[in-house]
């Protein structure tokens, strides 16, 4: 009977540790700074969920819940982990607030279960949703698309710019490749931009992963078809 008492209080312990993403990020508060921070900071969790994206610039990488959606990916804060997009990882550590962003931090352990998962569908949003608070924190460490939108400007001194797909303006930064993407004009057109959700210093951005995440809109020409058109009409 002991080591049964023993098993449960052991499968107790790990039950009231471990804990979903979706439960560390959700909340209503949006705190002193209106970056709202996690009920859970301080706390030691266990958490498990698959790899989005690696080798963040500040040291780490983002996981998300094997299904994906708003409230439900985390930025790990760990540097030297050898994680690649699409490993299920399972890993306790500390919850913990970074320049606003809800991040795990402090890792005591963590295990790749597998790899090669699927990687979480991204959330496709308006870039007007990432401009404020109240609509982007459910984004944070998510995987977002923004479609159909023009590049407005460069941010000088930064390798950040803006771009606009009707509803508002958001921030494209560039914090997983180390040098700039390419040089774009005012007026671009952009048929789809993917990236991770960060926040810092007051400001949400899309973070494209690589350049595979950046598709450009090219220009169509019908001239081959208008010509077609002119010839049926002699025939």
């Amino acid at each position: 009977m002991k080591g049964v008492l023993t098993v449960l209080l052991l499968l107790g312990f790990m039950f009231l540790y471990s804990i979903s993403i979706y439960e560390i990020q959700y909340t209503s508060n949006p705190g002193r700074d209106n970056t709202y921070p996690s009920r859970y900071v301080g706390k030691s969790v266990i958490i498990e969920g698959i790899v989005t994206a690696a080798n963040y610039k500040s040291g780490g990488f983002f996981m998300s819940e094997p299904a994906g959606g708003p409230w439900r990916s985390i930025f790990v804060k760990a540097n030297n982990t050898g994680v690649k997009p699409g490993d299920k990882i399972v890993l306790k550590g500390t919850v913990d607030e970074y320049f606003g962003m809800t991040v795990i931090q402090d890792v005591m352990s963590m295990s790749i279960k597998d790899s090669h998962h699927t990687i979480p569908f991204s959330n496709q949003v308006t870039s007007g949703q990432l401009t404020t608070p109240d609509q982007a924190e459910a984004y944070e460490s998510t995987l977002v698309k923004v479609q159909n939108s023009t590049y407005i400007q460069n941010q000088v001194g930064s390798y950040k710019y803006t771009i606009n797909d009707g509803s508002g303006p958001c921030i494209v930064a560039d914090n997983f490749i180390s040098e700039k993407i390419a040089n774009y004009k005012t007026g671009q057109l952009f048929s789809s931009i993917t990236g991770i959700v960060c926040y810092a210093f007051g400001e949400y951005s899309i973070n494209p992963r690589n350049q595979a995440d950046i598709s450009v809109l090219v220009p169509v020409f019908n001239q081959n078809r208008s010509w077609g058109r002119i010839k049926s009409i002699y025939k």
